[in-house]
């Protein structure tokens, strides 16, 4: 597929695939933390006197750049840059440690639980995890034909909705209607309009940005 073949996206498909991926990062973090504290027998924090609650904000801020990282990423993309940014890969990585340790030791944890934790590294790989995995999901979505991932379940080519839809037995269909489906409340569904819309039911050009929609 070629840059001016490309298929558009909207805003709000780029905003719910960030927060899609920075959930999937934190599960990440937590799924590697997890691992690391059956096989040390410790945890993140085992500075005395200080709790758990101490790692909040060094986490959230990871997250919060996070998200920046990966909207700057996908303005990039769509913009035509195809190949994965090492400028962004290694700046929510590194950054993201940066920012654990730098907070950990601003709340209070020792060096063993901010710089040489194995806690810190693994928040950092997940964030480049992240940053892969955000690039390689658009960058399927904008620049190739392939349809929409599904699960090994699903058949192609399959109706969707409900067994009984598009049957004789769709309990929204009345015995007199000729097949074009009904409202409940007896309407036909149609307006009187021809389909086109009208001006505000035109769609929006896609110059002008890089999502679908935006003008010039």
């Amino acid at each position: 597929m070629t840059d001016s073949h490309r298929r558009g996206v909207t805003r709000g498909y780029v905003r719910g695939l960030i927060s899609a991926v920075v959930i999937v990062a934190f599960s990440i973090m937590l799924a590697a933390w997890s691992f690391i504290a059956l096989a040390t027998d410790g945890g993140p924090v085992s500075t005395p006197g200080i709790s758990y609650g101490a790692t909040v904000l060094p986490v959230l801020s990871c997250l919060v750049l996070l998200t920046g990282v990966l909207w700057s990423q996908s303005i990039l993309l769509l913009r035509g840059r195809r190949s994965l940014s090492l400028t962004h890969l290694l700046l929510a990585s590194i950054g993201g440690y940066l920012i654990w340790c730098l907070l950990g030791m601003a709340v209070g944890l020792s060096l063993h639980d901010t710089w040489l934790s194995p806690y810190s590294l693994s928040l950092a790989i997940a964030l480049a995890l992240a940053v892969l995995i955000a690039w390689s999901l658009l960058l399927r979505r904008v620049y190739t034909d392939r349809p929409a991932p599904q699960w090994p379940w699903e058949k192609r080519g399959e109706q969707e909705g409900p067994d009984w839809a598009n049957t004789a037995n769709d309990p929204w269909l009345r015995d007199d209607d000729d097949g074009r489906g009904s409202d409940p409340d007896g309407s036909d569904g149609s307006d009187g309009s021809d389909g086109s819309g009208g001006p505000e039911g035109s769609g929006g050009s896609d110059e002008g940005g890089p999502f679908r929609g935006d003008r010039s």
